[in-house]
């Protein structure tokens, strides 16, 4: 008798949540690959993407996220820091699950080390492109790339998350 009690609140719970997956507003995280290749610094590492957003529909969205660049290193050179992103996001649904997308933006960084970037903080563009499918309910996962400036160094972000519609 309990069993099935808590089986039919989990089941009109989930169902409740499920419906919420229309209002547009998202929360995500993963992991994300830093890549830099210039002439002092030569390296890559893992780190991760917190980010939040509002899909006005399946064509645009704005976006928010805070993202550690990890520790990146080379020769005598190394690399840390963090970002604070903004963007807009330019979709084109595939079907009714899967999505594309062009990303461009700014972000605000800061470096432990401004030998590398020639400053220690300052805000530079970003632009990719990326996709995502919707697995079940507000559930997803995407895959995006996006390139960064970041001082005098040109970075490479990959990243794969899941994420939640609401």
């Amino acid at each position: 008798m309990r069993l099935s009690k808590l089986i039919s609140t989990i089941v009109l719970l989930s169902g409740s949540a499920f419906a919420l997956a229309d209002s547009g507003l998202f929360v995500g995280g993963g992991i994300a690959r830093f890549e830099v290749d210039e002439r002092e610094l030569d390296d890559s590492d893992e780190s991760y993407k917190v980010y939040a957003g509002y899909r006005l529909n399946d064509y645009l969205a704005f976006e928010g996220a805070v993202v550690d660049f990890g520790e990146l290193s080379g020769g005598r050179e190394s690399f840390s820091g963090q970002s604070a992103q903004a963007s807009a996001q330019l979709g084109f649904p595939l079907g009714q699950r899967i999505r594309v997308y062009g990303i461009a933006g700014l972000h605000a960084w800061r470096s432990d080390d401004d030998d590398v970037t020639g400053s220690s903080e300052d805000m530079d563009t970003l632009y990719g492109f990326g996709a995502e499918v919707d697995v079940v309910g507000g559930l997803g996962l995407r895959l995006e790339q996006v390139a960064l400036k970041v001082g005098d160094l040109d970075v490479d972000q990959t990243t794969a998350s899941a994420y939640l519609r609401f």
